[in-house]
This record gives C-alpha cells, sequence and structure tokens, in this order.
C-alpha cells in the first residue's frame, strides 16, 4: 500500500491540480492526504473523480474551509473511525496483515498552540489499540537536524516535541531523498529549509511493515513536498534493450533452474517486473552459452 501526505497550500492555483494529477499517476498512491486545501468540501467531489478514487472525506473548517481531505480507493479497505480539524483516523483491513490504524495529521501552525498539539497526540494513542501509523504536516521539529537556515529552532519546543513521540511510543521513520520538506524564503540568502513532514508508527505497525520507505518527492506547487510512506515496497526491475528467446536453450537442461530462480517465486514482485528480471537472467545465462556454442562447433 502508498500513501500520499501533502500540505498543498490551496488547490485553487492554475498547477495544483495539474501537479496533484501527476503525482497520483506517477506513484499510484491508495490513500492521499492532503492538508491546507483552502477548498469547500463540496468542491473536492471533481477533484476526486479526476484523480480516479472512489471515496473522499472533507473537512470544512471555519476560517480556512476544507483543511483536510483524504482520497482513497475501495481496494484499501478503508474506514473512518473519527476525524477533527487536525485528524483523520482510519482503519484499514489489510487481508495479509490485519487491521491497522492510519491517522492523517495537520499538527496547529501556531507556536502558542504545540502544547495542545502534543496532548492531542497523546490522546490519539488511545483511540485504538490496533497498530498504528500517523502521517501529515507536523509543524514540529524533533532535533535542530530537522532545521537548515538562520536563527535555531528553540530547543524546548525540540524537547516538548520528543516527549510527546516518546510518550505515544512512536518510532520516527527515516526519510530518504533530501532531509526537509519545507522551505522559506526560496532564492534567497536567508533561504530556510526545515523537516514538518513526517511519518511515524508503533513498534507493532513496523513488525507487520519491516521494509516501510519513506520518501521525499518534488512539487513545484506549494512550499511543501509531498511524502510517500510505501508500506511494502515493490521491487522494480527494468530490463533494457530487446530479448528474444532461443529454441534451443530448451535443450538445456540447466534452463530450467534458471528460470525458476528469475521469476522468484516467493518474493512481492509484481508480474511484470518478474518478466524483465526472468528475461535479465536469461540473457546473462544466453551469452554464456553463446560461447559454449561456438567451442562445440
Amino acid at each position: 500500500m502508498n500513501i500520499l501526505s501533502w500540505n498543498c497550500r490551496g488547490l485553487g492555483g492554475p498547477s495544483a491540480i495539474p501537479n496533484l494529477r501527476k503525482l497520483a499517476r506517477e506513484h499510484k498512491p491508495d490513500i492521499l492526504f492532503l492538508s491546507e486545501t483552502l477548498s469547500h468540501a463540496r468542491h473536492l467531489e471533481p477533484i476526486r473523480v479526476t484523480l480516479g478514487y472512489d471515496s473522499c472525506l472533507a473537512i470544512d473548517v471555519e476560517g480556512q474551509s476544507g483543511v483536510l481531505a483524504v482520497f482513497w480507493k475501495d481496494n484499501s479497505k478503508c474506514s473512518v473511525l473519527n476525524y477533527s480539524r487536525n485528524f483523520i483516523n482510519m482503519l484499514v483491513e489489510d487481508e495479509q496483515k490485519g487491521e491497522w490504524r492510519l491517522t492523517c495529521y495537520y499538527g496547529y501552525p501556531e507556536r502558542s498552540r504545540r502544547r495542545h498539539a502534543w496532548n492531542l497526540l497523546r490522546e490519539l494513542v488511545n483511540v485504538s489499540p490496533a497498530p498504528w501509523c500517523i502521517i501529515g504536516d507536523f509543524n514540529d521539529l524533533l532535533s535542530q537536524e530537522d532545521k537548515k537556515g538562520i536563527h535555531p529552532h528553540p530547543n524546548w519546543l525540540c524537547m516538548g516535541f520528543r516527549q510527546a513521540i516518546a510518550d505515544c511510543n512512536l518510532i520516527d521513520i527515516p526519510l530518504a531523498g533530501h532531509p526537509f520538506t519545507w522551505i522559506k524564503s526560496r532564492g534567497t540568502p536567508h533561504v530556510i529549509e526545515e523537516r514538518l513532514d513526517r511519518a511515524m508508527a508503533s513498534t507493532s505497525w513496523l513488525h507487520l511493515f519491516p521494509d516501510v520507505r519513506l520518501s521525499n518527492l518534488l512539487a513545484s506547487h506549494s512550499d511543501h513536498s509531498p511524502i510517500l510512506l510505501q508500506c511494502s515496497p515493490t521491487i522494480t526491475v527494468r530490463f533494457n534493450g530487446s530479448f528474444r528467446f532461443e529454441n534451443k536453450w530448451l535443450k538445456e537442461p540447466d534452463l530450467e533452474e534458471t528460470v525458476i530462480d528469475g521469476w522468484g517465486a516467493n518474493d512481492n514482485v509484481a508480474i511484470v517486473d518478474r518478466v524483465a528480471r526472468c528475461a535479465n537472467k536469461l540473457q546473462r545465462w544466453g551469452k554464456r552459452k553463446r560461447v559454449k556454442f561456438k567451442q562445440e562447433i
């Protein structure tokens, strides 16, 4: 399952929907979470149809309409537990892994409300005993390493956020790619970058998905980067060049072993990638056979 989270900073601009459509097409998230949509819930229905999702929950908030929105597909088997202006709690039914909880989260941007945000995280722990993953824009930093630029982040804010995460028994999932997800004053000597967007999980959830991968993506529309959580990343194998199967290979006793090795029946790999991997194996195997054939002739 792939989950994409993005603080899109409004969907009304001319580049917002094309950027969103491109992200959905390239990364195929099963669940798409948007914060700061700045759109009424009724305006998100056409976007759901455009992106090809089956369901959508959008939250209208007084003052900032449609701050949160989550889209999902029927094959994700999601159900909404509860929600507020800061989070959407969902249960996900996985046929192989069982039931687990996903929280799509948006932290208070005001520093004066940080303690409210930390207490909210502590309250969210007890919503369900199921393995838990939380993703979104936390508007908080765990350490000074989460920031680049002038003026260090106040240590009391880092310590308060770390304590809340420790109280929740959450583990921060490492971010692959560029280490920061938010930028201010781009292109100036006063540029500031911070890692405001992240995903965290309980130990029980990480036991279900030990190979989880969190990636920083690129998008030009917002000052936030989208982040992509791949619960069980697939192994992508690309085959470059043409491939032809030689009929004379059928007479070779070790052909079956090569095909079985390339196919990898027990690996979590898509069918097209299995075919490509088989082609790579057979091509290398075939080169050695051609040398043998010439020697025999």
